[in-house]
């Protein structure tokens, strides 16, 4: 078994000194014990530079060796082994979380988990999920058996579909509003997306403010009514057929200021009456709350 270079326990490098001393060695064996080498020799000089041109030439080798290794490798060359996962850098991404995408750190289902981080890397996309129905019945969000569901906002259908081919496996269905035609390598393949419906909704919230327990005054209704915009819009709005109740607009709101109460929420689809919260989204259709469609009033 080999000491160095590729081991069982990884890349090891020969130390200079090992390099030095064999090559010592070997120009004993050639030219005989009486040779000077001294390092003020001309033959240790020799020796010295020879050796640190091994010495890098293991160093390279060590980096060869760590380029085919995620946990290792980084920038361009993490890239080259995130693409044989059919992984590609987010714009901005570190190495950190690009390592982690394709090592699946924390997460159960690689397959899912691969899937989302293609339709979200697809141009134009804000918004992605991806539902599965494994059983042999119809669910309750009325996604046929054994068949995804891919929802995306944003994008081009073509290439969504085109990706999401790449996924779903022949005899899966693909379950969606939209029909798309496909083509790769020749093939054929007619694929499903949803493009939710997006609902636009104007709430009045209902607060109590109190002072907090380090005593400091409340927020003013203008901060809250941002926070509540935030929270249900970008990467934390509510999911597609997700309802838009009390408990997650004071969830919203407490997460960022506990010394802020809801009392209730009323409001509804524009151009329709208020009512009382929640309101009803279906599978197909997606909330989206603006700003300027938020009032928060306090009691």
């Amino acid at each position: 078994m080999t000491t160095y270079g590729v081991t069982p326990t990884g890349f090891v490098i020969k130390p200079i000194a090992v390099i030095l001393d064999e090559r010592e060695q070997a120009m004993v064996g050639t030219f005989g014990p009486g040779l000077i080498q001294t390092p003020q020799s001309p033959m240790g000089q020799i020796n010295g530079i020879l050796s640190e041109i091994e010495a890098k030439l293991w160093e390279l080798g060590e980096a060869v060796y760590q380029a085919s290794d995620p946990d290792q490798a980084e920038g361009v060359t993490l890239e080259n082994l995130a693409r044989l996962r059919l992984i590609e850098r987010v714009i901005g991404e570190t190495d950190v979380t690009l390592r982690s995408a394709i090592t699946n750190a924390g997460r159960a289902n690689i397959r899912d988990a691969d899937f989302y981080r293609a339709i979200t890397n697809v141009d134009g996309v804000t918004y992605a999920r991806i539902y599965a129905n494994d059983d042999g019945v119809m669910d309750e969000n009325g996604v046929t058996p054994h068949s995804v569901s891919v929802i995306a906002l944003g994008g081009s259908d073509d290439e969504i579909a085109t990706v999401a081919r790449r996924y779903i496996v022949p005899g899966i269905s693909s379950f969606g509003n939209t029909r798309v035609e496909t083509e790769i390598d020749g093939f054929c393949r007619s694929i499903f997306i949803m493009r939710p419906v997006v609902v636009p909704l104007y709430l009045n919230v209902s607060i109590v403010k109190r002072h907090d327990r380090n005593g400091c005054p409340p927020p003013p209704n203008s901060a809250i009514a941002e926070t509540l915009a935030m929270a249900l819009s970008g990467a934390t709005r509510p999911a597609n057929g997700e309802d838009i109740t009390v408990h997650l607009i004071s969830t919203a709101i407490s997460c960022v200021f506990p010394s802020v109460e809801v009392l209730s929420v009323a409001g509804g689809r524009i151009g329709h009456p208020a009512s009382s919260a929640p309101f009803p989204i279906a599978f197909d259709e997606i909330a989206a709350v603006p700003l300027a469609n938020i009032i928060v009033s306090a009691t």
